[in-house]
């Protein structure tokens, strides 16, 4: 392989991370209660097990989060009721109660 080749690979590959890399960073950064409240539903989120995926918190601190499992959900929604955030459960169809596909939603209270 010539020099040529490997520097076309190495800045196809570099480009690729920086592309990456770019697109996990967040334009603008967290307001102060998009920091609290993301950082109370991980907490709660550890609490039920951890089994949280897809959470979203807007920058007036509204939460959103999917999980597995109706008591996963109702254990976030009541652990976040505890911290003094509104909540509801939110379920999408599925066959299994167990594995039912679900998650949540609230904000803080005002």
């Amino acid at each position: 392989m010539d020099s040529k080749t490997s520097a076309t690979k190495f800045l196809l590959v570099a480009s690729v991370f920086t592309a990456c890399a770019g697109a996990t960073k967040p334009d603008v950064p967290d307001t102060e209660i998009q920091r609290k409240v993301r950082a109370d539903l991980e907490l709660c989120n550890v609490a039920a097990g951890g089994k949280g995926y897809g959470e979203a918190v807007t920058p007036e601190g509204k939460y959103f989060f999917q999980i597995y499992g109706v008591e996963n959900a109702n254990g976030i929604v009541t652990c976040m009721a505890g911290k003094g955030y509104s909540g509801k459960r939110t379920d999408f169809d599925q066959d299994h109660q167990e594995r039912r596909r679900t998650g949540g939603e609230g904000e803080p209270s005002r």
